[in-house]
């Protein structure tokens, strides 16, 4: 969720909830205010009332302006003295349903006698002008509401302008190219923020291109020294004067140069990858590539005993990249399937819509399969292997946006990589 939305979403909820809250007391405080204004009507009409008494037994008086009813009744006897509010439900005449009537009761005297006398008054009118109220002010605050979300939208969004500024500018960033250069905010803590950033992408691409430097010259210059060594280990066991042991060693020290060759082409070829330096591309059919690779590799898959399987879904899936890449990837992949897979077993190769699988036979891995693709995690079990095969394929697939994942299930390691 968006920083604003989020924002927002907090606003207008607390905003509800205390709208809510204040409502609530609003609503009391209106009806409470409804009620006291009805109880002084009432007690006005009572001053009324006992000064025009005589006249109500008389009969005289069949109504009062002011009340909807009237009711004298002879005092009974434990009746408490005084007046008294209340409400109660009756049935009104005028709407022919029962409605709330606000009532004071009082006891008045005449010709030695004593009276109960209730005086009711329809609480309707006063409850009407509550809901509208109520009904107004529930309006004011959608009303409300709606203008604090658009002008908290619009307020926010100028504020935090440089902010986002600065983060889309970041997610642009990359150590291959110049620092990040950010505008001229207008409010301090974004001033901060500006100088921070600037000082750190500066520092990464600094260091980054120092780093880049030094990789490019090492790996340049391991090349000419290893190469003079297995030059010289390669004359020297052509030589007629050296004895058995001294051709061990000889083969030995060549075959480590051989071994930190390999090494060192492999981190190069990373490296590169890494930097971003691959900017052929091509269209490429997956399942000729494929073949022409196996065809490769069939002696190796000979000697082993192995046997392949192809099931090629989508003949014609191509995708686009670099073609020096795409064959690291499907020959790192198909020498994994054969070195890792068991004499006489079996890989079966897959070619689906967006996707293909290489699966091969073989024992469970020996470390955490989360460590699988990264440099140098290898199968004790194997010796020659650098452990730097899965991790080139991973790196691989990470410049193209490709997805590879690993499971292993019935004695089975499956290589699954999506296309996008």
């Amino acid at each position: 969720m968006k920083l604003l939305t989020k924002t927002t979403l907090y606003i207008a909820t607390l905003s509800l909830f205390l709208f809510f809250i204040m409502g609530i007391v609003f609503f009391q405080f209106l009806k409470n205010m409804s009620l006291s204004e009805l109880d002084r009507e009432l007690t006005g009409i009572k001053e009324v009332v006992d000064e025009i008494f005589p006249h109500f037994l008389g009969g005289q008086l069949y109504g009062l302006p002011g009340v909807d009813s009237i009711s004298i009744q002879p005092a009974w006897p434990g009746i408490e003295p005084g007046d008294r509010f209340g409400d109660t439900l009756m049935f009104d005449t005028k709407s022919n349903q029962f409605r709330t009537f606000r009532y004071l009761q009082f006891q008045s005297e005449h010709g030695g006698d004593l009276y109960v006398v209730k005086l009711f008054k329809s609480t309707m009118p006063a409850d009407k002008l509550v809901e509208r109220v109520t009904l107004m002010m529930t309006m004011m605050v959608i009303l409300f509401l709606a203008g604090i979300f658009f002008l908290n939208k619009f307020i926010f969004a100028n504020l935090w302008k440089d902010f986002f500024d600065a983060l889309e500018k970041l997610k642009q960033f990359d150590t291959v190219k110049e620092p990040v250069k950010l505008g001229e905010p207008d409010i301090e803590e974004f001033m901060d923020l500006k100088k921070v950033l600037e000082r750190m992408t500066f520092r990464l691409s600094s260091d980054y291109k120092e780093l880049r430097e030094y990789t490019d010259h090492t790996t340049h210059e391991l090349q000419t020294p290893l190469a003079v060594i297995r030059t010289k280990t390669e004359l020297l066991m052509q030589s007629k004067n050296l004895g058995l042991n001294e051709m061990q060693l000889i083969q030995s020290i060549n075959s480590s140069a051989d071994h930190l060759s390999r090494l060192n082409n492999t981190l190069a070829l990373i490296t590169r990858i890494e930097n971003r330096q691959f900017t052929g591309r091509k269209e490429i059919n997956l399942g000729n590539l494929l073949d022409d690779h196996l065809e490769k590799l069939h002696e190796l898959v000979v000697i082993r005993g192995i046997q392949v399987d192809r099931i090629y879904t989508e003949k014609d899936l191509t995708f686009i990249m670099d073609q020096g890449l795409a064959d690291v990837l499907i020959t790192n992949l198909l020498k994994n399937a054969i070195v890792h897979n068991v004499d006489g077993g079996g890989i079966l190769i897959e070619i689906d819509t967006d996707r293909f699988v290489i699966c091969n036979e073989g024992a469970p891995l020996s470390f955490n399969e989360h460590e699988l693709f990264k440099r140098f995690s290898r199968d004790i079990r194997k010796t020659g292997n650098f452990g730097l095969g899965l991790s080139l394929v991973k790196k691989i697939c990470d410049y193209y946006g490709f997805k590879i994942s690993y499971e292993y299930q019935q004695q089975q390691h499956r290589f699954t990589v999506v296309l996008p």
